[in-house]
């Protein structure tokens, strides 16, 4: 389920719901109007049970799940802030069986909001991991992800206007590439805007303003492990990877992300040694005109002669990903990294 599909279900909640997703700002928004849609503003400190990591147990949950309301048709349960990465076999057993007991207990309305840092869904769809299966056999998922560039502009402009502070349509890029895309980052950094604002009588804010005012956030996409490799830049190389580790992006994905770079660095040597400009090259082997930039830069000051050994040594760790059953393939990664940064790394 989707926040859209998710936004109708809202007007006949039942049973339990899980939250998940990359946008941990939507989850708490929608959180609230879970809290709306169950609660009739009667007795709610008595039909509103949130338990937090450190009252987490499985017999909490329980406990919580199967008390009746007070005065009312429903009580709403959450959970929140609960590490679930952490969970072990019997923590996934223990908390099915309560789940199983959701569509005895018609009454409650369970809540399970998952933090990014703190759950791992698996490959969905095709490869879910065993606590997803676990909790989706009696929760709906409600996937929270990124908004589209349309929709993140959109909300960025409803919330200067909520604060009665105007900004030009063109500066919602700037912000977003200034604080990143994270709404919960971005509401914070509009937050201090509008304050700025109203605080100088002043009813827009400018260019300079988000300069001036606005924390940098630096953003780790699929193409940062590759730029620091490019860059020589050890330090950024080995943070990157980690903070994909910690995402969970598949290492066979980072892997051949960084095989196939250094096959088109290799590649666009040759050409170059040929005598192609970067328009050429771009034109004979598909890669883009800027990519070919960045090659052709990182060249400069790299002893070509290394680019067979680089590949080998990407295709040895391919074998052993795929062979060694009992050798994390993250470890398989890092010792790939730290070996290409020998070889190539100031």
């Amino acid at each position: 389920m989707n926040e859209a599909e998710f936004r109708t279900e809202l007007k006949n909640l039942s049973g339990g719901y899980l939250f998940l997703g990359s946008e941990d700002y939507l989850k708490f928004s929608y959180s609230k109007e879970v809290q709306k849609a169950v609660l009739d503003g009667s007795f709610d400190e008595f039909n509103h049970t949130v338990l937090y990591a450190e009252e987490y147990s499985a017999s909490a949950l329980e406990s919580a799940i199967s008390s009746l309301p007070m005065m009312a048709e429903k009580k709403l349960v959450e959970v929140r802030g609960v590490n679930f990465n952490s969970f072990k076999k019997d923590d996934i057993a223990s908390l099915e069986s309560v789940l199983s007991s959701l569509e005895a207990n018609e009454h409650t309305v369970l809540l399970i909001r998952a933090d990014s840092d703190y759950f791992n869904p698996g490959r969905l769809p095709k490869a879910p991991s065993e606590l997803y299966k676990a909790m989706t056999k009696y929760l709906k998922p409600v996937v929270f992800d990124f908004p589209t560039p349309a929709r993140l502009k959109s909300w960025i402009l409803r919330h200067f206007s909520q604060h009665n502070v105007k900004l030009d349509q063109s500066l919602c890029d700037k912000l977003v590439s200034v604080c990143g895309h994270d709404m919960w980052a971005i509401s914070c950094e509009i937050s201090k805007l509008c304050a700025f604002a109203l605080g100088t009588d002043k009813d827009e804010i400018l260019d300079s303003d988000i300069d001036n005012i606005c924390c940098k956030t630096t953003e780790y996409d699929d193409f940062q492990l590759t730029n620091a490799l490019l860059e020589k830049n050890r330090a950024l190389v080995f943070e990157t990877l980690y903070r994909q580790k910690a995402s969970f992006e598949p290492a066979s994905t980072i892997l051949n992300s960084v095989m196939r770079m250094y096959m088109e660095l290799y590649l666009v040597y040759r050409l170059s040694s040929n005598g192609l400009g970067k328009a050429q090259i771009a034109s004979s082997t598909g890669i883009h005109e800027f990519k070919v930039g960045m090659y052709l830069r990182s060249l400069s000051d790299t002893n070509p002669k290394k680019f067979p050994r680089a590949v080998e040594l990407c295709q040895e760790a391919d074998v052993t990903m795929k062979s060694a059953s009992n050798t994390s393939p993250y470890l398989v990664l890092e010792r790939l990294v730290s070996a290409l940064c020998t070889l190539f790394c100031r």
